[in-house]
């Protein structure tokens, strides 16, 4: 006699939560930037106020703070465990595990070794047109933090920011959570990765338009990786690879 296996009913079966579609998505990442700008203005305020107050605390002109490997390293470092405490908070209330909803996926050799030569070639891309247009090949803020490093003996708190800190907390926010939200959307997923491709540039107010423009196309190269691999982090290592090389670029060209 066989047995019929008989299906469960429709309200037994288990559904994926629903992801925050566009305008969830959207306040959540307003949420996230507030938080993140807040923290980073109160690490700043303490700065200044404990350079002020020791006189054996290295010191730096207003009009260079934003350039200064110390701060720059200690605003990072202190956003964004608040940064992403909000998006964690987000994917919760969306009654989802953080690491299936920003897609923390385990990959094989095979995959991240394409998407780091993808990254690579794309560098070597850019740096070619870089030199053929006569323009620096080390950005002037790049290497003003590159000789703020040197000069201050910080380079375990400059590589922990910015080789470690920002591309995890940038590729879990934009290729992770504003990704799942908005590829859920009227947008879909070309239109999502467009999307936080301009937000991710854009911010990046540092840097003049030729160098803006190079942060998109990185960000549609990123976004295309994370899609064809199924996970952020692999986007989380090419870009920590992409940022890892432009400090070893400045190290050789700046000296």
């Amino acid at each position: 006699m066989s047995h019929l296996t008989v299906p469960p009913p429709a309200d037994a079966v288990a559904r994926e939560p629903a992801p925050w579609r566009f305008w969830g998505t959207l306040a959540w990442g307003v949420a996230a930037f507030a938080a993140f700008y807040l923290i980073q203005f109160a690490a700043l305020l303490l700065l200044v106020i404990w350079w002020h107050a020791d006189p054996t605390a290295p010191t730096a002109d207003l009009k260079t703070l934003g350039s200064n490997a110390i701060v720059l390293s200690v605003l990072t470092l202190a956003a964004a465990p608040a940064t992403l405490l909000v998006v964690a908070l987000a994917v919760k209330l969306a009654r989802s595990r953080f690491v299936d909803y920003l897609a923390l996926k385990p990959v094989d050799i095979e995959t991240l070794v394409f998407a780091l030569a993808c990254t690579i070639a794309y560098g070597s891309a850019v740096e070619i047109l870089t030199y053929l247009l006569g323009r620096p090949l080390v950005e002037p803020f790049v290497a003003d933090i590159y000789r703020s490093t040197r000069a201050s003996g910080s380079w375990v708190l400059m590589l922990a920011a910015v080789v470690i800190a920002a591309p995890v907390l940038e590729e879990l926010l934009f290729r992770g959570f504003f990704m799942r939200g908005w590829s859920a959307s009227r947008l879909g997923v070309p239109g999502a990765v467009i999307l936080t491709s301009l937000i991710w540039a854009g911010m990046h107010v540092q840097y003049d338009w030729y160098t803006v423009v190079e942060i998109f196309g990185l960000g549609l190269l990123f976004g295309y990786l994370r899609l064809r691999s199924g996970s952020t982090l692999t986007t989380v290592a090419t870009h920590a690879v992409y940022s890892a090389i432009a400090i070893v670029q400045a190290a050789i060209l700046v000296g």
